[in-house]
């Protein structure tokens, strides 16, 4: 298998980082901080649900119920894509919040 392939597949950080600042972006357009809370909590707990599944995956491959390394490497490439995009998300945010903390009124 090439290895080229599997990496084109991957996003770069540039575009995670990108998508990172849509998003906060759209949190400084947004006036209902409510809304954003719950998306951003949308957001985390699909990211700990790709990690737990991707746990599950490498178990049970492990303890040989399942036989497809192709599934498991998947799951986990998912669930740590996931992660950096919700860090680089969490980062913006606080970010942002250190700029308006330091506004003065």
């Amino acid at each position: 298998m090439d290895i080229h392939s599997i990496n084109f597949q991957m996003p770069s950080l540039q575009s995670i980082q990108m998508e990172a600042t849509r998003v906060v972006q759209d949190v400084e357009k947004s006036q209902d901080f409510e809304s954003f809370y719950q998306n951003a909590l949308g957001m985390w707990n699909e990211t700990n649900q790709l990690q737990k599944e991707a746990e599950q995956m490498s178990l049970e491959f492990a303890a040989g119920r399942l036989d497809n390394f192709h599934a498991v490497t998947i799951a986990q490439t998912k669930a740590s894509i996931a992660l950096e995009y919700t860090v680089l998300i969490r980062n913006q945010i606080l970010d942002a919040y250190r700029e308006i903390m330091r506004m003065q009124l």
